[in-house]
């Protein structure tokens, strides 16, 4: 991508899953390294069989079609959080991890643009994984990418895109008598 300024032309790279900008190719390189490793299963993460796998995407494209309602009065930005093993997020989701933070044990997948639903379609294993139909034809869908809002955003500093964000996060709970509790969670914003 090509930025011009009235004074100098200046040439940035962006990285196509999170959208981050770099002055230069080498940062952009660094950063896909520093994501490469994320997608390597840490010490101690059971990879789980693929049976298991294959059920959990049927049961997370369930949770995620249970949100899609008929009325129109209902769409817009939908949040899901449920239970969910740390090994079976990273079968389903290795390979686009795309942060990590060991402070606070979390990981983010971002989907967005064009191929952003085939992307996930792919993952899912399932062509219609954000998609409901009901009587009479109507149908509702998860919309990740809007070409005509790509188009408007172009020249805004901080575009305001269609973005999926699926992050892992370990919470952790504490009772009065200092008890500690502590259980994955799927995110989906």
């Amino acid at each position: 991508m090509n930025i011009t300024s009235s004074s100098t032309l200046q040439q940035c790279f962006m990285c196509e899953v999170c959208r981050k900008m770099f002055r230069t190719e080498r940062g952009l390189n660094r950063h896909k390294k520093v994501v490469q490793k994320y997608n390597i299963r840490r010490d101690g993460l059971y990879t789980l069989p693929l049976e298991a796998i294959k059920q959990f995407k049927t049961y997370l494209i369930y949770i995620i079609r249970s949100k899609l309602k008929e009325h129109f009065k209902q769409s817009g930005k939908q949040t899901l959080s449920f239970p969910c093993l740390e090994s079976l997020f990273f079968g389903v989701f290795e390979g686009y991890i795309h942060y990590f933070n060991c402070k606070n044990c979390s990981y983010k997948c971002f989907f967005q643009g064009p191929d952003a639903y085939s992307q996930l379609a792919n993952i899912l294993n399932n062509q219609d994984w954000g998609r409901k139909f009901f009587d009479d034809d109507h149908q509702t869908f998860a919309l990740l990418f809007d070409a005509q809002a790509e188009k408007r955003e172009q020249y805004k500093k901080k575009p305001r895109l269609p973005k999926l964000t699926i992050e892992w996060k370990l919470k952790s709970q504490k009772d009065a008598k200092n008890n500690q509790a502590l259980a994955g969670y799927i995110l989906q914003i």
